[in-house]
Parts: structure tokens; C-alpha cells; sequence
């Protein structure tokens, strides 16, 4: 369901008719934010105010509350620990009779798997994300055919019925965002600003600029690069042509979507700068992870006047509902569709009473559109990449160390390393490593107690003697997710994950180009700390890895973890830096492009209806009009104005049906997907084979065509004359024109019973 049509109020209303059906007791919500566990323990109660509800995100638990609300991690452990008042575990396997999952479009079904393994329940899954933009693992995971949702309505149909709002898109690009800085491109005066701030001038003793980069690129822009005529080109753009209320005396309700907290920060310096009476009184707002008050600033946001607009780092993609939102401005790229349209939900909500001032009605009352301000090609990307690659849940750092290990112990067995006593030493301390950890996991916890195999087994020192693939398989995706290293220096860590799939793919002779460039990478930053007493300690190893391209590509795998292990307490010096430093220049950057309400799809594609439709026919053969259809039997109007529903209101449109079938009438489209059941194809000839005296070639050709409509659900009597039917010899040449006539009356009685009835 699109956002903003009511999945959470239609997940309470399923749960009060389970509950008074006597089918449901206890229900578990999950979602996996606190945010969006909070806001639908709040929507259950304004719902169903005498039910008892249950957030086990706070510190109050009530485990035997009607409806309990969790994360999906906070679960994972209250399994673990929650206790009843008898002392016994609060969550058994039957403790919920249903499981509502939020967001069910996210890959949280291989992460979280062990919750839906340890519950017996029913499940329903929620998402707002287009049903050809959900993940395969869960449709697989509800057992529902790809890109067909049990239910499906979408922002399209939420349109047409007047239940949200559309947006006019408006599409820009300044020339530094879209093409990046090149310096032969500026004016003699940006030249010598462009100079100043990307040149070197230690190493500039000619004045020749060799050292000034010819091309800045364009993601560097907005990322590290901040230039105040393209914040201000957006900036200028949404106060002039944004969406206003007030009578059109301020800007309404807006979030800025920002690539990054400098990048936040900075927009707000600008429009400060810009619009400086506006932003006295709290305006305009960064919300960022790294902010104390940024759930403060959220819940301001949706309550209050101001902050008017709010300039957001992920915080505000999802699960905000702000009604009042009538501006979206997108300055920074998104390359998820799912996260893009996601995104756009902020602003699709209606707001009855909001007054609002726009260039195409004026002012008026009751929001009836946003607009989105898209300064970094996303429209573009979408309408070109149709089917574009998602991101994909990323293991742990200490999930990908211990699966690295596991490797690395698989790599260094071959004989090559076998007879080095010192390698063999290391690879038994790797050992140990590995079966320390696995003996640490107590088993009593949920999460453990579903790898009990593999944890068992692992736990024995002959396991590791001789690692097969299976084996390396068995310990990288059975029981690498239960790792957790108890090192507080993550940096290090991180850098571990690095060096140990370099020396993986060195053991095993494989490209280490990739890991090479990203550990040289390091050391050119740890170069540049010099002054710090640690890292010059290791002045020399440092340089080594800068200067020679092959120092680490021919280095023996023995070597690479005595770099790791001088280096990595080093790292931890580069998590503040956060990369490359952040430079202010000042050029001009023109607008080379501007369009407002480029058509951009939000339909589904029809494939999708079809599938669909196969789905309901193949599952609802007992419903009284298909179960007529399937059997031979006649439909009379009624019959057949329900089908009419199922096909263009219930699974589609007409339009819909139309673009997937063309005029194919109703009745026959349930035959050809659904098929004759064999008793009706053979009682629907029974009286021509009782009435005539048939030869063996006769009783084969009336079985080709009893196999055939079996198969297709109706023949038309044109086909006759074509192939298979035209050997090995044609219907007229094969009986007398009698039996033709009747065989050919039979075969126009079963079409006909799938068929409208004539009106009179």
C-alpha cells in the first residue's frame, strides 16, 4: 500500500476482526526503527483504546499485553530473557498467534530469520514500496508468486481515489552538479579562486599551477566541495517556487534531503546568509544522527510552526508523517528505488485544512499537490534504469572478520603452506580463534539455539582439520552472523575485515588489486598524520606501502598479518578526519537546465496484473462463478457481472485488462488459465459419443480435441481445419456431415457456457 494509505490502520482493523473471530489472542507488530514501533503502538490506541498494548522499546514491559510492539532486535533478545511471572520464558513458540511484519519489502528475513523460525504464527507482511521493487527473498519468504502481493494499492489508485496527493516534479541541474568543476571552463577571475583553493602552494615554487587539478568531478561536489552559488541556485529556486502558506507569506512545510552533515550544515549557513530575518527564529534546521536534539527538532517539525524546513541526513526518509510537507528538495543523489520512492512518501499525505499558495491555483484551502525539487538527476536515473540494483543488507564487521578467518584457515592448508611450520603455528591460532568464539555462544539463546548443529559441530578441533567448500560454506553462512567481537576499537576492526581478505585472495592466488589500492588508500591518509607520535613510529613501513606499487601484490600472506598487525592501532586516527577535508569555494556555477512536470511512471506494469490474475484463478477454483466455468456449467448475468468485478475492480482495471488481454471475454480468459476439469470436457461430449457409432480413428481425433480443450479451456470451431486437427485427415473427410455438425455443436456448447449470457 502506498504510503499514507493506512497499512498500519489496516493491519488494527485485520487484528480486531482475527481477535473477534476468536482465530487470534496475542499479536506481535515489528518494525525496525524505534520511531516506527512508537507510531504504531500510538496508531493501536487511538484505534482500539481499551486493548492492552505493549512497546518493549521502552523500559516498561508488559509481555502479556494483547498486542506487543518491538524491534526486530529488541525481540531477538527478549526471547532470550523476558521471563512470566511463573519464571519461564515470557515468549514461547506459541505465544503469538499472528506477526505482523512493517516494512516487509527490506531483506529482513535472512538477518531475522530466527524470529519467524522460533514463532508459530500467522504472518502478514507491510510495505509501501512498489510490489515490482520488493525484494525476492520476500515474496519467497510469504510464498507468493514474484511481483504479486496478496494486496496491492498503489499511489496510482490512491490518486484516483482522492486519497493522496501528486507532486510536480521539477527537474534541474547546475553545471558544477551535473558535468563537476574544469578549470580550462572558468573565468580568468574563478581561475584564480579555483587556484587558491585546490592548489598546493608548498609545491608551487614555478607558478606554473602543475600541482592545481584540471578536473574536479562531480561527486565530489556537495560531498567534500561546497560552493555557495549552487546551494544558492536551490535555495533561490524552492523560496521563489515552492509551495507557500500563510497566505502565501512563508514557505511550507519542506525537507531538504542533504548527501551528507557537512553538506547539511552547510545549506543551513546559506540560507541563513540568504534569507537572514526568516532564519532568526529557527526556520530552518539540520536533523542528523550526530545532532542531541534531533528527535526534539522531528517531533517540532510535525507539531510546531517551525523549524519551517528541516535539512536531513537519512534521518527523514522514511517513517516521518508530516501531513503539511507541500516541498521536497532532492540535493543529493538516490540510487534505490525503493529508498527514492520512500522519499517521496513524505509529501503524498492529504492535509484538509491546510492553507496553501501556489503558482497553479493561487491560494486556496485543503493541500492538493507537493513539489518535488530534484537537483541531482534522480527522476532521470529512474526513468532509464528501470529495474535498478538495491542495496543489499551488509554483514557486520565482525560477521565478515570471522568469515575471513574462516577462509584464510581453508586457504592455508594446501601444501604450499602445509610445510612451513610457522604458517601451520598461525593457522592453529586461527583455529582456536574461531572455536573459542563458538564455545563462548550460549546456547540457550534463540539465536544460537537455531545453528545448534552447526555450532556443535564446529566446536570440535577435528572440524577444522581439512576445510572442505561445504564446510567453509557452513561456517561463513551458518554461523558468521552470530559473531561479535568484543573489540572497542571498531576502526581497527574494520581494518582487520581488509587485511584479512587480502590475505585470502593472496593465499589462494587470486586478484588482490581491489584490497592493494583500498590498504594504499589508507596509508596516504596515515601519511599525512605524521605528527602524530603512533603513526610516525611506523614512518617506514608506511612509506614502503606508498611508493611501490607491488610492495603489498608480492608480499608473502605471512608478511600481510604482521602489517595488519603494526598498522591496525593506527586506524583510529583517520575515524575523526572523516575522509578528505572539507573545502569552501566560491565560483559560479550556472543553471544549464530547468523543466517542471516531465512525465515520470507510476503505474505498474501489466505483466504484473497478469500474474495476478493467474494467482486469484488458480487459488479461488471454488469460487461459485470460476468453479462454474471450470466445470462446464452455464453462467447466468449475475454470474458474470461478479467476474466482471474480480477482473477490473478487485485485481485491476479495465484499462488494465484491456492492455493484458485485449477483448478476450472474461469467461473464456478463467478457461484458458484455470483449464476444463477432465469429468466436465468428458461429459460435454458424452451424448455424441453415446449417439454415434465412432471408428478408432474417429475416438483418437475426439480425444485430441477433448485433450485440447481440457488444456485451453475452449476450442473455436475455425481451428478445426488448422493444424493438429487437420491430420491425418480434416474433420468433414474424417466423419460424414452429420456427426461434423454435432461433433462441431458440442464443441460451440462449451464456449458458449463460459460466455455472457444473450440478453433478451
Amino acid at each position: 500500500m502506498a504510503t499514507g494509505t493506512g497499512k498500519t490502520r489496516v493491519s488494527a482493523a485485520l487484528v480486531d476482526v482475527l481477535m473477534r473471530a476468536g482465530l487470534v489472542k496475542n499479536v506481535l507488530f515489528l518494525a525496525d526503527r524505534i520511531e516506527l514501533v512508537g507510531q504504531a503502538k500510538s496508531a493501536y490506541g487511538e484505534y482500539y483504546p481499551n486493548w492492552s498494548l505493549c512497546n518493549l522499546c521502552d523500559n516498561k514491559h508488559d509481555t502479556d499485553a494483547r498486542v506487543v510492539f518491538s524491534t526486530y532486535q529488541t525481540m531477538i533478545n527478549a526471547i532470550d530473557v523476558e521471563t512470566g511471572a511463573d519464571g519461564k520464558p515470557a515468549f514461547s513458540a506459541g505465544h503469538f498467534d499472528l506477526i505482523i511484519v512493517d516494512e516487509a519489502h527490506r531483506s529482513i528475513f535472512k538477518k531475522y530469520k530466527v524470529i519467524f523460525d522460533h514463532f508459530d504464527a500467522l504472518m502478514v507482511g507491510l510495505t509501501a514500496t512498489p510490489r515490482n521493487e520488493v525484494d525476492r527473498n520476500t515474496y519467497d519468504f510469504f510464498q507468493v508468486q514474484h511481483g504479486v502481493p496478496t494486496y496491492v494499492y498503489e499511489y496510482a489508485q490512491a490518486l484516483n481515489d482522492n486519497v493522496l496527493v501528486p507532486f510536480v516534479n521539477v527537474e534541474a541541474k547546475t553545471k558544477f552538479v551535473d558535468e563537476g568543476i574544469t578549470y580550462d571552463d572558468l573565468s580568468d577571475e574563478d581561475k584564480e579562486r579555483y587556484e587558491e583553493d585546490f592548489g598546493d602552494p608548498d609545491l608551487d615554487d614555478e607558478g606554473d599551477n602543475a600541482d592545481v587539478p584540471e578536473h574536479i568531478d562531480a561527486a565530489a561536489i556537495n560531498t567534500y566541495v561546497m560552493n555557495p552559488a549552487t546551494v544558492d541556485t536551490v535555495l533561490e529556486d524552492l523560496h521563489d517556487n515552492g509551495i507557500k502558506t500563510d497566505g502565501g507569506e512563508r514557505l511550507g512545510k519542506t525537507i531538504i534531503f542533504a548527501a551528507n552533515q557537512a553538506h547539511a550544515r552547510y545549506i543551513v549557513e546559506r540560507y541563513t546568509a540568504r534569507y537572514p530575518k526568516e532564519a532568526a527564529h529557527g526556520f530552518i534546521k539540520t536533523v542528523l544522527h550526530s545532532d542531541d536534539y534531533a528527535h526534539s527538532i522531528i517531533s517540532e517539525f510535525k507539531r510546531k510552526p517551525l523549524p519551517a524546513i528541516t535539512v536531513s541526513v537519512d534521518m527523514m526518509d522514511t517513517g516521518v508523517d508530516v501531513p503539511d510537507i507541500v516541498n521536497l528538495v532532492f540535493f543529493k543523489k538516490v540510487r534505490s528505488k525503493i529508498k527514492f520512492w520512500q522519499m517521496i512518501g513524505r509529501g503524498t499525505r492529504l492535509s484538509a485544512d491546510l492553507d496553501c499558495v501556489d503558482s497553479i491555483d493561487g491560494e486556496y484551502v485543503g493541500k492538493r499537490r507537493f513539489k518535488i525539487f530534484d537537483y541531482c538527476g534522480n527522476f532521470a536515473f529512474f526513468r532509464e534504469q528501470t529495474n535498478p540494483v538495491e542495496d543489499k543488507l551488509s554483514a557486520s564487521v565482525s560477521e565478515r572478520v570471522f568469515a575471513r578467518k574462516a577462509q584464510l584457515i581453508q586457504a592455508l592448508q594446501t601444501g604450499e603452506y602445509a610445510s612451513d611450520s610457522h604458517i601451520m603455528q598461525w593457522r592453529d591460532e586461527l583455529i582456536q580463534d574461531l572455536r573459542e568464539q563458538i564455545n563462548s555462544w550460549d546456547t540457550a539463546k534463540v539465536a544460537v539455539r537455531a545453528k545448534r548443529e552447526y555450532v556443535e559441530r564446529y566446536r570440535q578441533p577435528h572440524a577444522f582439520a581439512a576445510l572442505n567448500d561445504l564446510n567453509v560454506r557452513e561456517l561463513v553462512r551458518e554461523l558468521a552472523p552470530l559473531a561479535h567481537c568484543d573489540e572497542t576499537d571498531v576502526a581497527a576492526l574494520r581494518f582487520d575485515a581488509l587485511m584479512y581478505a587480502l590475505m585470502v585472495e593472496s593465499a589462494a592466488g587470486r586478484s588482490t588489486a581491489a584490497y592493494v589500492t583500498k590498504v594504499r588508500t589508507i596509508a596516504t591518509r596515515l601519511h599525512e598524520r605524521m605528527t602524530i607520535p603512533q603513526v610516525s613510529e611506523r614512518r617506514e613501513l608506511i612509506n614502503a606501502i606508498i611508493n611501490d606499487e607491488q610492495y603489498l601484490k608480492t608480499m608473502p600472506v605471512s608478511e600481510l598479518e604482521q602489517i595488519r598487525l603494526r598498522l591496525r592501532g593506527l586506524i583510529r586516527f583517520l575515524a575523526d578526519a572523516g575522509g578528505r577535508r572539507v573545502i569552501i569555494t566560491d565560483l559560479a556555477d550556472p543553471l544549464i537546465e530547468r523543466s517542471e512536470n516531465e512525465p515520470f511512471d507510476i503505474t505498474e506494469h501489466y505483466e504484473d496484473y497478469k500474474l495476478k490474475v493467474n494467482r486469484y484463478i488458480n487459488e479461488h477454483g471454488d469460487d461459485p462463478v470460476i468453479y462454474k466455468i471450470r466445470h462446464n456449467q452455464p453462467v447466468n448475468s449475475a454470474d458474470y457481472s461478479e467476474l466482471e468485478r474480480i477482473l477490473v475492480e478487485l485485481l485491476g482495471t479495465k484499462e488494465q485488462y484491456q492492455a493484458a488481454y485485449g477483448n478476450t471475454p472474461f469467461g473464456l480468459l478463467v478457461r484458458r488459465i484455470g483449464r476444463l476439469d477432465h469429468a466436465a470436457a468428458m461429459e460435454a461430449f458424452a451424448s455424441f459419443i453415446n449417439t454415434h457409432t465412432l471408428n478408432q480413428a474417429q475416438i483418437s481425433f475426439l480425444h485430441m480435441i477433448v485433450d485440447y480443450i481440457e488444456r485451453n479451456g475452449y476450442l473455436e470451431p475455425e481451428q478445426l481445419s488448422k493444424p493438429p486437427f487437420d491430420r491425418p485427415r480434416p474433420i468433414f473427410k474424417l466423419f460424414d456431415n452429420a456427426q461434423a455438425m454435432d461433433l462441431i455443436m458440442c464443441i460451440r456448447k462449451v464456449e458458449s457456457n463460459a460466455l455472457a449470457p444473450e440478453r433478451p
